[in-house]
């Protein structure tokens, strides 16, 4: 029998992978309400009363921006009611993982362009399956998407880099820019990694001027790009005066393509009139949307008003070791031992013919990873899935890691047995996709649909309760369902910790209270989580005198406790 081709071969793992990664994100939609998710369909529905009514300028309706997450998920209004529900969650997450669905696979593509088929394969399989970018991606919210748009930013900057004459990669990577900062404002970081990205792939051939020249160049048709993005898709800028300014940008982007077409000898009078151009018009923009930059600032300067558990302690701001932390918290256990042993091998195959461009591509990956946990640092207001951006970097690096990492094992067989050693190479192989599916992808996908309550598996050897703020809103759904079965439920009344209530409720078929009502009511059963357990919420009415009924227990840890209430 002839034995399959590597083509055939990677064709039929890319279709096993995507069939699997559409199910983990495709599926059990209802479940686990979570924060800021109602709040997010809300936006939706104002956002497209706006555009229906005509009054562009009401759809600046929070400083995120949000604007491709309100796009998303107001798709849900063609198909059901636009009033909050457990079935229109449901339905704009699902619009919402296909996109994502959609942008692993362009990240995918890229990933081919720069690093051949495996490590695209794996690449996928990587990002597919990353616990925190998994978990986000089955959320309506700005995160997911804004990591995506980031990563492909990222990848087609750097396919432009490595080959300047493929200048649809810059053009592309503009509009992924604007795209991610329409999704999500902490994506303007990646403007003081665009200049790093150009310095690595100086070419040494090239002068000083000459690399300033090109280098502006493409810094404009780059913003020019992701400044028309914004108009594009942003209604608030439908109006003449930003169409006109649309064309003078048009004209930019036009102009930088041509200069760079000529090589790096623009004419710097040109570049500078653009300059002004790009200036006037970001300015202007600027003060269009100043509530973003306004929120931006409250942000960067004001904690969260949700208390953090963090190290033994609650705290509003946890401090430098947060994001450091939750690299590690909330990566499988290969991840970061991979991306170091990746950039490893890249390092000392340097020199090597093809291996330059690869070497600097992960200095480029490796920049954008310290510098939103560097930044993100320096802000008072954190939460894990701030750092989001940071993961599906990784799992690229991580992805090369091991792809390297096999092609060093399969020259280590050939030295030491020869090159007619396929049966060796084989069996390793087969051992090796084994160990990565049950260290790597299956302690994930054993969580569905609560992949939230994931945590690495190196921290099995302590009690994660005691070091990080655990998953919140996850388990509500169940102890609904469990209340739902009791007899009567219909008369049960229930009650939850104030900043709970909107994750149980939508489940509950019975009467919700929260325990800050004024009115007083004597409930039968007091659902408790564990993240108010974790901050100090508790002893409440039912940790005091009720009667443990039930406990949810997820990945090993008990997240909700149900105590009955006697009369």
């Amino acid at each position: 029998m002839k034995p399959l081709s590597e083509k055939t071969l990677s064709i039929f793992f890319a279709v096993c992978l995507f069939v699997i990664a559409s199910a983990s994100r495709l599926f059990s939609l209802g479940a686990h309400w979570t924060s800021d998710e109602r709040g997010w369909l809300d936006h939706s529905t104002v956002f497209m009363t706006a555009v229906n009514m005509g009054a562009f300028s009401e759809t600046l309706v929070t400083f995120h921006p949000g604007v491709i997450t309100i796009w998303i998920a107001a798709l849900r209004t063609f198909f059901t009611e636009p009033h909050i529900s457990v079935q229109g969650l449901a339905l704009a997450r699902w619009f919402i993982g296909v996109a994502l669905l959609v942008g692993i696979g362009v990240a995918a593509w890229l990933l081919y362009r720069l690093f051949g088929r495996w490590v695209a394969l794996i690449g996928a399989a990587f990002l597919s399956f990353s616990p925190l970018f998994l978990a986000q991606s089955r959320r309506v919210h700005t995160d997911a998407l804004a990591a995506t748009f980031v990563l492909l930013t990222v990848l087609s900057l750097l396919l432009y880099c490595g080959a300047p004459q493929k200048r649809r990669y810059l053009i592309g990577s503009g509009i992924a820019f604007g795209l991610a900062c329409l999704a999500k404002s902490n994506s303007l970081i990646l403007l003081l990694w665009v200049p790093i990205c150009f310095v690595l792939f100086r070419n040494r051939e090239e002068t000083w001027r000459q690399f300033f020249l090109r280098g502006l160049g493409a810094g404009l048709c780059f913003l020019s790009c992701t400044l028309l993005t914004v108009f594009a898709l942003w209604p608030l800028f439908w109006n003449l005066t930003f169409l006109l300014f649309g064309m003078c940008l048009l004209a930019v982007t036009l102009l930088a393509w041509r200069e760079l077409q000529k090589g790096a000898h623009g004419r710097l009078t040109l570049y500078l009139a653009s300059v002004v151009v790009v200036g006037v018009v970001s300015g202007y923009m600027v003060r269009t949307v100043w509530r973003v930059f306004g929120g931006v600032a409250w942000a960067i300067t004001t904690p969260h008003n949700v208390e953090h558990f963090f190290l033994g302690q609650v705290l509003y701001d946890p401090g430098w070791l947060f994001y450091p932390l939750v690299l590690c918290i909330n990566t499988t256990p290969l991840t970061l031992p991979l991306v170091f042993g990746g950039c490893l091998f890249l390092w000392r195959k340097r020199h090597q013919e093809g291996y330059a461009r690869q070497f600097r591509t992960a200095l480029g990956l490796v920049a954008v990873v310290l510098l939103f946990t560097l930044c993100l640092s320096l802000t008072s207001k954190k939460f894990s899935r701030y750092l989001l951006p940071a993961f599906p970097i990784l799992e690229v690096l991580a992805a090369i890691g091991f792809f390297e990492f096999l092609k060093w094992s399969y020259s280590y067989i050939d030295a030491r047995f020869g090159t007619e050693t396929n049966s060796q190479k084989l069996t390793f192989s087969i051992v090796t996709v084994l160990c990565l599916l049950l260290i790597q992808i299956l302690p994930v996908v054993r969580l569905h649909p609560y992949y939230g309550t994931y945590y690495n598996l190196c921290f099995k050897l302590t009690d994660i309760r005691k070091i990080i703020t655990v998953g919140a809103g996850a388990g509500y759904d169940l102890a609904a369902k469990y209340l739902n079965r009791k007899p009567n439920a219909q008369m049960l009344r229930v009650q939850t910790y104030p900043q709970s209530g909107q994750f149980f409720y939508q489940y509950f078929i019975g009467q919700t209270h929260r325990a800050d009502e004024g009115e007083v009511v004597v409930p039968d059963y007091e659902v408790v989580h564990i993240r108010e357990s974790q901050v100090g919420w508790v002893p409440q009415t039912g940790t005091l005198n009720g009667e443990l009924e039930h406990v949810i227990t997820l990945n090993g840890i008990e997240y909700v406790w149900i105590y009955k209430i006697p009369r």
